[in-house]
């Protein structure tokens, strides 16, 4: 019964565990707000100068700026245009180039910036006022093909998305050697991550902390009402040298008490002889009456006499 109370005791220190962090997910607040965000679909096309084919690809590689408004946009793609071959955009009196046919002034116009050097939204604010319908960062090349999420609140109705390092640096380079590449930006899938809040994470491990004290101390008392428990059961038995007293046995009505204390204790010199008790002379030859001698002996002689007679003896 001991254990099993014991057993429910842990059974009911697991379900109280499990309600508090239930408790901690479900407070207000516990779950903290929904990072909601937007893969871009990015298009480019273009002619291949050497085979005079068009080349086309299409990939969801992009992701939407937080405060970018969700739609499409297209043009060609300009880069920066700086002696020093800064090409993040970053200086306000950055001049972007766009190859022909167009021109900067003739079509929408898309501009690819590198990240780093400053803000995002210094970035988009020095391409907005060039005209550009988009701005188009690219990572980092230690990022590989991650895209990031991008905070550049105050930077309007323009469509900002970030693509990967390899992505931007292949677009780039065709800019760069003079290739007219047009860019076409799409909406791509709706992504939806909730993360749990700093508060209920300190409410989780302040409640397991706590519930991690209550099971030590609980188990420290039990081992010492444990130990109390054993040590009074040892000292209910007694010392090994001592000697119950046995209760005398009742005697018989009409004996003597004191001959049964005698059979029953044994010897002061510790003896251990267990041939029976001697009788006393007293009692081993019964005293008979001097009466019922004599008329014993007459008895004895008259049957002797009788016995005579039939045998034909005679009788004296």
């Amino acid at each position: 019964m001991a254990w099993r109370r014991r057993e429910a005791s842990v059974g009911a220190r697991g379900v109280l565990a499990l309600a508090l962090l239930a408790l901690a997910l479900c407070v207000p607040g516990a779950r903290g707000r929904a990072l909601e965000w937007f893969s871009a679909v990015v298009n480019i096309e273009y002619v291949d100068p050497q085979t005079n084919l068009t080349v086309w690809s299409v990939s969801e590689s992009g992701r939407f700026g937080d405060s970018s408004p969700k739609e499409g946009a297209h043009g060609l793609v300009g880069v920066p245009w700086a002696p020093g071959g800064d090409l993040e955009g970053c200086a306000p009196d950055t001049r972007f180039f766009v190859p022909e046919p167009g021109g900067r002034g003739a079509a929408p116009w898309v501009a690819l910036v590198a990240r780093g050097g400053c803000t995002f939204k210094d970035k988009v604010l020095v391409a907005a006022r060039r005209n550009a319908s988009a701005v188009v960062l690219y990572n980092e090349e230690r990022y590989g093909n991650i895209t990031l999420p991008m905070s550049h609140a105050g930077t309007g109705n323009i469509v900002v998305i970030m693509i990967s390092y390899p992505k931007g640096r292949e677009i780039l380079e065709l800019v760069q050697k003079g290739i007219p590449v047009t860019m076409t930006i799409g909406v791509g899938t709706r992504h939806v991550q909730e993360f749990i809040s700093g508060q209920s994470v300190v409410f989780v491990a302040i409640a397991f902390i706590t519930m991690m004290i209550i099971s030590l101390a609980w188990l420290i008392f039990y081992y010492i009402q444990r130990f109390l428990y054993t040590g009074s059961q040892i000292g209910s038995q007694g010392e090994p040298g001592d000697v119950q007293e046995m209760p005398a046995p009742e005697s018989p009505p009409g004996r003597d008490p004191a001959a049964n204390l005698s059979l029953a204790l044994p010897d002061d010199d510790g003896s251990d002889d267990s041939s029976p008790p001697s009788a006393s002379p007293a009692e081993s030859e019964p005293q008979c009456d001097p009466s019922f001698k004599g008329d014993a002996g007459e008895n004895t002689a008259l049957l002797a006499g009788r016995s005579d007679s039939r045998h034909g003896g005679p009788i004296s």
